[in-house]
């Protein structure tokens, strides 16, 4: 692999303890530009000081839009391939031939690192069948073919880099990029890696979390009616089912159930509502595309 055909994007945010050897390491495969997403350490300096190029954020913006900079930043190089690792050591910089090599051989506009094909070092107990079903979850949702789009050790080549979009400024941003290139029907491959986790330094809560916001959020805008309109019914069904309890009670008992009388107007008005909203914006959509045909 020319060392001269990489580039190196490292997004972190205050990783001074490691952001050093991160840089040293993955600098002997190529040109090393770290994104600081506004740490308040010695992020950068540490970065540059190890020869980094820095790239950095006034403010901390998120994940996603550490991204967004990196490939910003990509457009205006003349690279052969550009390759995403994380700033925390759990990647490993031995592995950027094997990751940039399909990119590099014209083979895969995208090269995702797989910790399926690979192996997770240490990582906490339920987090591999957590990125599992997130991972089958996104695929099924995009009606690609699955792969570990959260992992965050890729290669894209320089037509993907101006050609991929990401939406979300969070974790999601990483999912982002596997699924803008899938809809954009570019070549994506997978290669095995391996990944160290550190429990003290790993939060899979914010993480999770992020990811679904992703995929609720690709959800709505693919298809807002079944999203709305599903769970409307579903309340509309609730207050009809509660409406039934409330009406046997007054005619059995000569009682009348507050609760469950309040419960039944409450889920038909939000139901209802919910509904709407998928009307809505289902309208909204098909009014935009018919714009952009025209």
């Amino acid at each position: 692999m020319t060392r001269g055909k990489v580039a190196i994007f490292i997004p972190a945010y205050n990783e001074e303890r490691t952001i050093g050897s991160v840089v040293l390491l993955a600098g002997k495969y190529g040109r090393v530009f770290v994104i600081d997403d506004g740490s308040d350490d010695k992020t950068t300096g540490i970065a540059r000081k190890a020869g980094a190029g820095v790239i950095a954020h006034r403010k901390n913006m998120g994940y996603g839009a550490a991204l967004k900079s990196a490939l910003a930043a990509a457009r205006k190089m003349d690279a052969a391939a550009f390759v995403f690792m994380d700033a925390d050591g759990q990647h490993d910089a031995d592995e950027i031939p094997a990751v940039a090599g399909p990119v590099l051989d014209g083979t895969a506009d995208l090269c995702q690192g797989s910790r399926f094909l690979g192996k997770f070092v240490s990582a906490p107990v339920g987090r591999r069948e957590g990125v599992a079903f997130i991972n089958r979850l996104t695929s099924a949702h995009n009606g690609k073919k699955e792969v570990d789009a959260q992992c965050g050790f890729r290669a894209i080549s320089r037509e993907a880099a101006g050609k991929i979009a990401i939406g979300s400024d969070g974790y999601a941003g990483c999912a982002d990029m596997v699924s803008s290139a899938q809809h954009l029907g570019l070549r994506v491959a997978e290669v095995p890696v391996h990944v160290k986790y550190f429990p003290e330094r790993n939060n899979p809560f914010q993480q999770g979390a992020g990811l679904v916001d992703y995929v609720a959020g690709q959800v709505i805008r693919k298809n807002p009616l079944a999203l709305f309109a599903g769970i409307g019914t579903a309340m509309l069904a609730v207050s009809a089912l509660l409406g039934v309890f409330v009406v046997d009670t007054f005619y059995t008992r000569h009682e009348l159930a507050t609760g469950s009388a309040f419960l039944t107007v409450f889920f038909g008005i939000a139901g209802m509502i919910m509904v709407l909203i998928g009307l809505n914006l289902y309208t909204l959509k098909k009014m935009l595309e018919e714009r952009g045909r025209q």
